[in-house]
């Protein structure tokens, strides 16, 4: 018998988010699995199942407990400065452990899952879009661009290319990538 107690409840489950990414850094998504899991743990496979049906629910959930990068905008009635400081303040959350290796494996995976993509997409990417497209609407309602244009894909133009050099490129998003991108933007959108 050990001298440590049962960890049940958020405990417990805290737990298997936190060893479920320290394993996927380790061995990868592709060598991931609920038994590796569940022995480092020193849980049975049980344990996760009933919390999460599938692997890629568990990982996406572990990685959404180190997500801390707050999604939502400040509206300091510049947007290029409120875009500015969005994108650099998530930029290192993506391109450094825990999140960086792990988010990787799970977008080369999606590649070939179409579940796990669905859900990436809407566990993930539609609400950066979604954050994204809600903040420059407000300020083409504020008058600080061009009124009348649908910005749907220009937020998705913008989250894109930052993800595009976080995830399928070596070059960094930093404070040069990410003026040129808002510069233009800002081109074509702003007044």
């Amino acid at each position: 018998m050990t001298d440590e107690p049962r960890r049940r409840g958020a405990a417990r489950t805290d737990e298997l988010l936190r060893v479920t990414l320290e394993t996927a850094a380790e061995v990868g998504y592709a060598g991931l699995n609920v038994e590796a899991v569940a022995r480092r743990a020193g849980v049975g496979k049980h344990t996760i199942y009933r919390r999460w049906p599938t692997m890629a629910a568990l990982l996406l959930d572990a990685l959404s407990r180190v997500w801390t990068t707050d999604l939502d905008y400040h509206d300091t009635g510049d947007i290029r400065a409120d875009l500015r400081e969005q994108f650099l303040r998530s930029a290192p959350a993506l391109a450094a452990p825990p999140i960086g290796p792990v988010y990787r494996a799970v977008i080369a995976e999606a590649q070939a899952d179409e579940a796990l993509r669905a859900t990436l997409h809407d566990r993930f990417l539609r609400t950066v879009e979604e954050s994204t497209l809600a903040r420059i609407k407000r300020a083409q309602e504020a008058g600080e661009l061009v009124s009348g244009v649908d910005l749907t894909f220009p937020a998705e133009v913008l989250c894109g290319t930052l993800y595009y050099r976080h995830l399928l490129s070596t070059r960094a998003v930093d404070e040069t990538a990410v003026d040129a991108l808002l510069d233009m933007f800002m081109a074509a959108y702003g007044t």
